[in-house]
């Protein structure tokens, strides 16, 4: 059997059909079931950090290749 990897775009996220939108919108917060999900108490509260989204961004720069070339070629730039 072959693998496939697949990883998710988060641009694209999977649309719901109009039957799972019609049961979504159908429920209500009791008929979530929670029961597999550790109930948080004061400790983790107390110990909690905030999480920011701090992911590299891509740029892009124009260098002229004799920058470049005198970088690697002398030791007394700054």
């Amino acid at each position: 059997m072959k693998t496939v990897n697949y990883t998710p775009d988060p641009k694209k996220k999977p649309q719901l059909t109009a039957e799972q939108e019609a049961k979504l919108a159908a429920m209500s917060d009791e008929d979530i079931d929670y029961s597999d999900i550790e109930e948080l108490d004061d400790d983790f509260w107390d110990h909690a950090q905030p999480v920011t989204n701090d992911l590299p961004e891509r740029a892009s720069l124009k260098v002229k290749a004799s920058n470049i070339q005198n970088k690697h070629s002398s030791s007394n730039l700054p």
